[in-house]
């Protein structure tokens, strides 16, 4: 039986793909600026990180096999990262308490994060007119 609020598991979900987010596009951005040429190399790299992210993702998110011998591949593990300890700690779920196990799915996270880098690509390409 799930104790906690969907409003308090949405809240974390927004936070962890937020985070996500943010930590992926600054590391594609340091190394656009420092290996390449800025703004160019940014979108190719965010639209290379996001497109692995969302074939990973996907495969992450499908129903489990009826054949049991077929490895799957996911990002969920039997405990928090560390990381994930420390966004709890933020301001809008500071003081909330979600078990591991109600949380929305790494998986599904994951695939979130790749929406979001896929769509800075995006918006650096038709909104700030980055291209060749």
């Amino acid at each position: 039986m799930r104790t906690t609020s969907n409003i308090a598991r949405a809240g974390e979900f927004a936070v962890w793909v937020g985070a996500a987010s943010a930590g992926v596009i600054a590391a594609c951005a340091v190394a656009a600026y420092v290996f390449g040429d800025g703004p160019i190399t940014l979108k190719y790299a965010l639209f290379v990180v996001g497109f692995v992210l969302f074939g990973l993702g996907g495969l992450a998110i499908q129903p489990k096999s009826k054949r049991r011998d077929r490895e799957r591949v996911t990002f969920e593990t039997g405990a928090a990262w560390d990381v994930e300890d420390r966004l709890m700690r933020l301001p809008p779920l500071r003081g909330r308490t979600i078990p591991f196990e109600e949380r929305v799915s790494r998986d599904v996270k994951v695939f979130a994060t790749s929406l979001v880098v896929l769509a800075v690509s995006l918006l650096l390409e038709f909104v700030a007119g980055v291209s060749v």
